[in-house]
C-alpha cells in the first residue's frame, strides 16, 4: 500500500463550516429586517466576535463565569436569585434567546470538529470568528440586495425571468 502524503494543516470540516455560515447568514438576513441602523450592526458583530470567543476556549468561560460561587450560602442565594430573573428575560425574549442558542450551538460544533481534526486553539478562534462574521456579512448583503437589486444585472438573474421563460416553453 502506497502512502500518501499527509498536509501540513488538518482538513476542514466543511459541513460544519457550511452549517455555520448559513446560520450566520439566516441571521444577518434577519438582523437586517429588524433594524437597518449599522451601529446596531456593528455591536452585534462585536458581540459575534466575543461569543466566537466562548466557543473557542468554552471551559475558560465557564470557569470564569462560575468558579467560586457556590463557596457560600450568600453567593449561591444570589445565583438563584440572577437565575430567576434571567429566566424571566429568558420567557420575555424567548425569539432572541433561541437565535442566540442556535448561533452558539453551529460555533461549537466547528469548534469541537476543528478540535478533533487538530487544529490549535488560537486558529480555531480566527476560523471561527472570521467565517461568523462572513456569514453575518452576507446575509446583511443578501437581503440589502433582494431589497434594492442592481439595475444593470441581467434580467436572466432574476427568478421572473425563468418563470416566463418556462411558460412561454409550456405553450409552445
Amino acid at each position: 500500500m502506497l502512502d500518501r502524503q499527509t498536509p501540513v494543516t488538518p482538513k476542514l470540516p466543511w459541513n460544519s463550516l457550511l452549517l455555520l455560515f448559513l446560520t450566520d447568514a439566516t441571521f444577518g438576513w434577519l438582523l437586517y429586517d429588524w433594524t437597518s441602523d449599522r451601529q446596531i450592526w456593528l455591536a452585534v458583530a462585536f458581540g459575534i466576535t466575543i461569543l466566537g470567543g466562548f466557543v473557542a476556549y468554552p471551559s475558560r468561560s465557564v470557569a470564569l463565569s462560575f468558579g467560586g460561587f457556590f463557596k457560600t450560602d450568600t453567593r449561591a442565594l444570589i445565583l438563584i436569585i440572577v437565575a430567576s430573573l434571567m429566566s424571566v428575560v429568558l420567557l420575555t425574549w424567548l425569539q432572541f434567546f433561541v437565535d442566540t442558542v442556535v448561533l452558539c450551538s453551529a460555533g461549537l460544533l466547528v469548534s469541537l470538529d476543528l478540535k478533533v481534526r487538530g487544529w490549535s486553539k488560537p486558529i480555531s478562534l480566527l476560523l471561527i470568528i472570521g467565517w461568523q462574521l462572513l456569514g453575518l456579512s452576507a446575509g446583511l448583503g443578501w437581503h440589502y440586495l433582494h431589497l434594492h437589486p442592481l439595475i444593470n444585472v441581467p434580467e436572466y438573474f432574476y427568478a421572473s425571468y425563468w418563470l416566463q421563460f418556462l411558460d412561454r416553453l409550456m405553450k409552445s
